[in-house]
């Protein structure tokens, strides 16, 4: 039994995390941190917690075995350090730090401790992505020549995500580690990287502070270049009524088209040839996608990323999102604020293995 201790029971701590953990065999959750008394009180009576509002009073909690870090970003590098310090597991909420030096800080200290410390990239299992997964891995579009993968929405809402009891816009305010690279970068970023199995040599980005956003950017455009020839395009938006593709992907034996918002059933269709013939493919039914429309995974990845979880620390093996691949993401991440700063095309640092 795997006991959990949470810091940070805004919603992403309470509806990512807690709720279903609570669901999950193999994990209790034994205490939760906010520096809310009445979030606090919620806690306690929903899920018979104990409680604490200092995180140095949960981190030294000696029944908990495995710290999650859902504090605003800005938080998550000095309370890792601190918790793999006391000799806990962690996981952290994306983006893993502020820096790139923050997360090479955070992988040492956990190499130190002989500790787990992963990042909660669960975007890894959406069931749109695990799709276009299959259908490249299996050589349906050959290979990839180009790669598109956007997240594109519209409306207040991811402004004022956070819950009223601490700071609802903390999202887009610079001091918390706000932005629409640091909310939704992380998931394409690490999604691209397990998709192609590739380090990218080089990225532009550009950054817009368009509507929602003044402190940070409510925008991005990244364009990353592989030594391999291929190109990737990452772009995300809380501007735009209406979205492009969820995926285009172009490969040397066909092209790939996906519709729909992140999270739920992506309509698909790929072009390619059958017999030196022109065809097109609806796989609707495919694998790990098939689903309704509005079917939401949000409950279903976290299942997911706890069910892997519990099995590397039962087996001792590394997690699918190892501290590595999250540095990685950071790394990339960094380079691409350099473009943006200078205004120019840079070359991204070598990956760690």
């Amino acid at each position: 039994m795997i006991h959990v201790g949470i810091i940070g029971m805004g919603r992403s701590g309470w509806e990512l995390h807690a709720e279903p953990l609570r669901k999950m065999s193999g994990y209790k959750l034994v205490s939760v941190c906010d520096q809310s008394s009445a979030r606090l009180e919620m806690a306690a009576q929903t899920f018979g917690v104990r409680t604490f509002q200092d995180p140095q009073a949960l981190i030294q909690d000696r029944q908990v075995d495995l710290v999650v870090i859902a504090a605003p970003s800005n938080m998550h590098a000095a309370l890792a350090l601190a918790a793999l310090a006391a000799g806990k597991h962690v996981l952290v909420e994306k983006p893993m730090a502020l820096s790139l030096q923050e997360a090479d800080a955070m992988m040492e200290a956990a190499g130190k401790a002989k500790r787990l410390l992963t990042v909660f990239h669960n975007r890894r299992w959406d069931r749109d992505y695990q799709m276009v997964k299959a259908v490249i891995r299996n050589g349906v579009l050959g290979e990839l020549l180009t790669l598109d993968s956007r997240v594109m929405t519209y409306g207040p809402e991811w402004t004022s995500y956070g819950v009223p009891e601490f700071n609802p816009q903390w999202r887009i305010q610079k001091a918390h580690g706000g932005g629409f690279l640091a909310d939704w970068g992380p998931h394409l970023v690490e999604q691209m990287l397990d998709l192609t199995g590739q380090w990218p040599e080089a990225v532009a980005c550009q950054l817009r502070s368009q509507i929602w956003a003044k402190e940070v950017e409510d925008y991005f455009h990244l364009r990353l270049a592989f030594p391999s020839g291929l190109l990737v395009t990452l772009e995300g938006s809380n501007n735009a009524r209406m979205p492009l593709p969820r995926w285009f992907a172009a490969g040397r034996e066909g092209t790939l088209m996906a519709d729909g918002a992140w999270g739920k059933w992506t309509d698909m269709r790929i072009s390619g040839s059958v017999a030196g013939l022109p065809a097109e493919v609806l796989p609707k039914g495919m694998g790990p996608s098939s689903g309704g429309r509005s079917y939401d995974v949000g409950d279903e990845l976290s299942a997911q990323f706890y069910g892997d979880l519990a099995d590397a620390l039962g087996q001792n093996r590394p997690p699918a999102i190892t501290v590595q691949r999250a540095r990685n993401v950071m790394a990339i991440l960094e380079a691409a604020r350099l473009s943006h700063e200078e205004s120019r095309t840079v070359a991204v640092p070598g990956a760690v293995p």
